[in-house]
């Protein structure tokens, strides 16, 4: 599949799979992103949403807008309990709807990759308050759990698997830095997720890598995946992801 903005970062096609794989990021994050904001209530700007996974989350803290380019994993979003209390816009990251100095902050969590280009994050400083912060967060598996999946998916189908980003110069630390950010700060938490057998299978189509297998391959590489979780199941007992979640943040200037 050739990658282009009208399809970067773009999985309605596999939203079911999306809202039963992917898992929340834990109250610790939020935590400290509330830790790290200068508003009691603020305007918080979710992009790269999805289905709205860290932006339900989000609105502990402040008031929440969901932005993403898809709108049929925006209006997944909008079937949820809390969708009231969240405003969902469809929009790329390159071309934001609001007005000058909108936002206290702007988060992406799990999605940064997919718009950290100089036109996107210029777009997200215009936005910004000044003194307003930029939060990233991103689960990283770890190789054995990625390298699993991706080979039981080439040794069932003969094809090989490749994920997907739109940017591959993904360095947010440095991004942040080139793009005038102040006020660095990082913190990595280590993390395991459980999945079932059902749970893992979805998960594994929730990801990039999944839309380049072609379709009339993935009932073999399904085959393929079940029997190497089943593998993980005996021998283990339990699916086990262990993962790096880890945050970035900056400050644009006052």
């Amino acid at each position: 599949m050739k990658m282009t903005k009208k399809n970067i970062g773009r999985f309605g096609g596999q939203v079911k799979q999306y809202e039963s794989g992917r898992r929340d990021y834990g109250p610790e994050i939020i935590e400290y992103l509330k830790s790290l904001l200068h508003s009691k209530n603020p305007l918080i700007l979710d992009l790269g949403c999805g289905t709205g996974i860290s932006t339900r989350q989000l609105i502990s803290i402040g008031k929440i807008i969901g932005c993403d380019p898809d709108l049929i994993m925006l209006k997944a979003a909008k079937r949820h309990k809390t969708n009231q209390l969240i405003k969902y816009i469809v929009s790329y990251a390159d071309k934001l709807p609001f007005k000058d100095s909108t936002f206290d902050a702007v988060t992406a969590f799990a999605a940064f990759h997919w718009f950290n280009d100089k036109k996107s994050v210029s777009e997200i400083k215009r936005v910004l308050k000044p003194g307003g912060l930029l939060f990233l967060a991103n689960k990283t598996g770890t190789a054995s759990w990625g390298n699993g999946y991706r080979q039981a998916i080439i040794k069932s189908t003969g094809v090989k698997v490749i994920g997907f980003r739109y940017n591959t110069n993904y360095d947010p630390i440095n991004n942040l830095k080139r793009n005038g950010f102040l006020k660095i700060k990082t913190k990595t938490w280590k993390k395991s997720e459980i999945y079932t057998l059902a749970n893992a299978l979805e998960y594994v189509q929730s990801i990039s890598i999944w839309n380049s297998v072609p379709k009339n391959k993935r009932k073999l590489a399904i085959k393929g995946l079940r029997e190497y979780f089943e593998g993980l199941l005996k021998n283990k007992g339990r699916i086990e992801r262990k993962l790096i979640l880890k945050a970035v943040a900056g400050y644009k200037k006052a």
